[in-house]
């Protein structure tokens, strides 16, 4: 839910349509990729756009500690998991076409943490910051990559049979919410919400991620609910507000982490959005909740 710092100067709204256009752009360019994979059903550039977004998320995330020279070798062994882990689901999903295995997933966090512990056995330790490290780089396969894997659990839910429209429905209905935000938060936006961890959230602009959302599930659920089953239009009514409170939560969460570590964008990749962290931020958070509603509404 990013919204601009509010202001009421001429050049301060000028700045802040500035961002919003150059954020459309970067967003139509975005959605030009993913409408064509879905559109025309390339399974290989589906799935391919999902491992490579959900490997770039990793990278920039280990890369927001490069301040720490005597890490470097920990954001290594994340770069290898990670790109190792997309690797094995590339492979599962493109010759079997099927979720991959819980077993890839259980194995990743095993294999970071004991990988990590074995690197503090080449020097000394260092005290608090060779536990940081440890726990940092468990931290980022954690909450990047097996976060952002259950965008290719719903690209291949129940067989593949509706995966690809369940996952155009988790980014639509979180980046609809984000938008609505950044909206009314631009327009509206005079009510703090948590000044602390982002100055610019206001409370009109969380009024506008719930329009957001609700007006993506009509859209979806309108034009496509016979591709979206076991999804109903009852369900759809109770997950976009919980989509959006999560995909909140989600982008809270990233501000958390830029705030403690003092930057402004995680980077610089997308103009007017900042790194592909600040782009899929919510979609960490909202992909497993879509994930696990599916499954518990499948009878």
């Amino acid at each position: 839910m990013s919204e601009s710092p509010s202001s009421n100067s001429p050049a301060a709204a000028l700045g802040k349509w500035q961002v919003f256009f150059t954020r459309l752009r970067s967003t139509i360019l975005l959605w030009v990729l993913i409408g064509t994979a879905l559109v025309f059903q390339i399974e290989w550039m589906e799935t391919g756009l999902v491992a490579m977004f959900g490997f770039l998320t990793t990278i920039e995330y280990l890369r927001m500690d490069n301040a720490d020279l005597g890490g470097w070798l920990y954001r290594r062994l994340g770069w290898v998991v990670t790109l190792i882990y997309w690797g094995l689901i590339l492979r599962h999903c493109l010759s079997l076409h099927t979720e991959h295995s819980w077993l890839v997933d259980a194995a990743l966090p095993v294999v970071t943490l004991q990988g990590a512990f074995m690197l503090t056995l080449r020097r000394g330790l260092e005290d608090k910051d060779t536990l940081f490290r440890i726990f940092n780089t468990v931290f980022a396969i954690v909450y990047t990559t097996l976060m952002f894997s259950f965008m290719a659990r719903l690209l291949y839910f129940n067989g593949a049979v509706s995966g690809p429209m369940l996952m155009l429905l988790a980014i639509m209905v979180t980046k609809f919410s984000d938008m609505g935000a950044y909206a009314f938060g631009s327009l509206f936006g005079k009510h703090k919400m948590i000044p602390h961890i982002s100055p610019a959230k206001t409370w009109e602009g969380l009024a506008g991620a719930f329009v957001g959302s609700y007006g993506a599930m009509i859209i979806l659920m309108s034009f496509g609910a016979p591709l979206l089953k076991p999804l109903t239009w009852g369900h759809a009514m109770i997950l976009a507000p919980i989509l959006c409170l999560v995909s909140v939560v989600g982008d809270l969460a990233e501000s958390v982490l830029k705030r403690c570590h003092h930057l402004k964008d995680t980077g610089h990749k997308l103009p007017g959005i900042g790194g592909i962290l600040d782009l899929t931020d919510s979609l960490l958070f909202t992909a497993p909740v879509t994930y696990f509603y599916l499954q518990a509404i499948t009878g």
